[in-house]
């Protein structure tokens, strides 16, 4: 108990450097794809920490530190966030990193470079008897679990529990929804507009699909605990779409939200029976990396949920108790994290813990607490002690 009452004391010394160093992440724009700066600084704050520092093709950052005796705790998290929006739209600039009483405001503030500064300096306060792998991956807001499974496979690794750092408010997720993307094409034929009866207008036999899919939203299956599926179409393309022609061909992307229950093949059989006469498929997404490396990624990332009574979860709660001095709730995320891929697919036993508002990323004026993102570094301080043993 001392060694951690130690450790927490030095994360609070570290106050004024954690605050600066998210502060400098912040003003650093990290779009998907456009990581390198960011992944240099992260790179060099791990190794004058102490860390192990790699970064593999993709240009991941893989950071290692302890005796290796014990547990193996991954502690996952991404470089990457999404555009800013409109300017208007923001009180403060969204690079700016301005602090307003103690709310730091800008662009990944809480999707999530609050908890990468929290969880840098965190982990790297306590000398643990096991290992802590750190990985700060790219492409999460695009291709979510991607980057994390390529390193954990490529490398080996043998992973006893992970912890996402998502945000979660300061309490402790057990699961998430998993999600797949679902392109639907209608074909038609061309005309010119001005006699579009003699065309087959792929728009129009889109139509009812897309109320067929509104109106199925409300049907889908529930889990007790992560609570109903959804659907919802985010994308409409036609072709030839330009001058007065009528497209043959228009194209749809459904974001369906799925229950640990449901499986890939049942998805699409359902897409398919919302669709009929339609083209119905994965969608399949290209990651073109900020080192020149590209891959192709289904959009696929199932759900998962890990059981209360679970070591990793209880040992979670133990440790955020000590290190927060308050016992966390137990939450499931809404959205979608890496831990599809640790747990969803892997079957690694995962809990997510971060600071901030989950309701608050990618939306203007997105904002954290600076307490809680001190808070936070104490519980990834308690967190690798408690777990890497």
């Amino acid at each position: 108990m001392d060694q951690l009452v130690d450790s927490l004391a030095i994360v609070e010394e570290n106050e004024r450097e954690i605050v600066a160093f998210l502060k400098r992440l912040i003003k650093t724009p990290s779009l998907s794809g456009e990581e390198g700066e960011i992944a240099g600084i992260v790179s060099d704050k791990l190794s004058e920490l102490g860390y192990g520092v790699d970064v593999d093709g993709m240009g991941n950052v893989i950071a290692q530190r302890g005796k290796g005796e014990g547990k193996t705790i991954l502690f996952d998290g991404h470089l990457d966030h999404i555009q800013p929006g409109a300017p208007e739209g923001w009180r403060h600039g969204p690079y700016d990193a301005e602090v307003v009483d103690g709310i730091l405001y800008g662009r990944a503030t809480v999707d999530m470079k609050g908890a990468l500064a929290a969880m840098i300096y965190g982990c790297a306060a306590p000398e643990v008897e096991g290992r802590v792998v750190m990985t700060h991956v790219v492409h999460e807001e695009t291709n979510e679990g991607v980057a994390t499974k390529k390193i954990i496979e490529e490398k080996g690794l043998d992973i006893d529990a992970c912890v996402l750092g998502e945000p979660t408010d300061l309490q402790l997720s057990v699961g998430q929804r998993g999600r797949c993307v679902i392109k639907i094409t209608t074909k038609g034929a061309t005309s010119h507009a001005s006699m579009p009866e003699l065309g087959v207008n792929a728009l129009y036999l889109m139509t009812p699909i897309v109320d067929r899919i509104r109106d199925e939203n409300q049907n889908l299956p529930t889990h007790p605990f992560l609570g109903q599926g959804s659907m919802a179409v985010t994308a409409l393309r036609c072709l030839p779409g330009a001058g007065p022609i009528v497209p043959d061909h228009c194209e749809i992307e459904v974001d369906r939200r799925l229950v640990p229950q449901e499986t890939l093949e049942g998805v699409l059989e359902e897409m398919r029976g919302l669709a009929p006469g339609a083209q119905v498929e994965l969608l399949v997404d290209e990651l073109k990396c900020y080192t020149g490396y590209t891959t192709e990624a289904d959009q696929y990332f199932p759900g998962w949920i890990i059981e209360e009574d679970h070591w990793a979860v209880q040992e979670s709660l133990g440790a955020l108790t000590e290190g927060m001095s308050r016992k966390p709730d137990i939450i499931g995320w809404r959205f979608s994290t890496d831990g599809i891929a640790t747990a969803g697919q892997l079957g690694i036993p995962s809990v997510g813990f971060g600071p901030g508002d989950p309701s608050l990323a990618h939306q203007p004026n997105e904002h954290i607490s600076l307490d809680d993102v001190v808070a936070a570094a104490k519980g990834y301080c308690a967190l690798a002690y408690r777990l890497a043993v």
